[in-house]
């Protein structure tokens, strides 16, 4: 403000990193939002754990079926919302012309594509977390360590979230929807 009590604009782009946490937070709401995309991300994981739990479809081996359920499903529920969550999504924003729009504004393009991998995660920490205290309800007894399981989620949510952007920067977007 100046000495006047008038606002003086500073013209030019917000600083990187809080672009990229604007934009990741955008993200995040549309994934959200979308009926379809909280299908795929949280209630069918949950089902999954809950259904090969309690019910002897699958050979678990000895023990409790839910501490072999359980990682699979997390390891699913990284792979549905890195992989087929991102793809589908950024493939519909390329054919709606999203992204040729935010490729005018002063977010770079990398920075576009780490905010959208922030979004997944913060997706993926809800998801872990729910699928995570449905376990623990099932009776959930884990073992390893948990900085190990941690490193391979962010690795998993990496590759699975470069191979939907992959497809979806090469396929139309019906294309990205049946194969994803």
């Amino acid at each position: 403000m100046s000495a006047t009590g008038t606002f003086t604009p500073h013209p030019g782009a917000a600083p990187l990193p809080r672009m990229i946490r604007a934009q990741a937070a955008l993200e995040t709401r549309m994934l959200l939002r979308n009926g379809e995309q909280l299908l795929l991300t949280v209630i069918i994981p949950a089902l999954l754990l809950v259904l090969f739990s309690a019910v002897d479809i699958v050979d678990t081996g000895s023990g409790k079926s839910v501490d072999f359920v359980a990682p699979g499903v997390l390891a699913l529920a990284v792979m549905s919302t890195a992989f087929t969550g991102q793809a589908i999504a950024t493939g519909f924003e390329r054919r709606y012309g999203v992204l040729k729009r935010l490729g005018a504004s002063p977010l770079p393009r990398w920075a576009l594509m780490t905010a959208k991998t922030c979004s997944v995660l913060v997706t993926e920490v809800l998801q872990v977390v729910l699928v995570t205290v449905i376990a623990f309800a099932l009776g959930w007894s884990p073992h390893g360590n948990p900085l190990a399981v941690l490193l391979l989620l962010v690795l998993g949510t990496a590759a699975f979230s470069g191979l939907g952007l992959l497809m979806a920067g090469t396929l139309k977007a019906e294309a990205t929807l049946g194969a994803a």
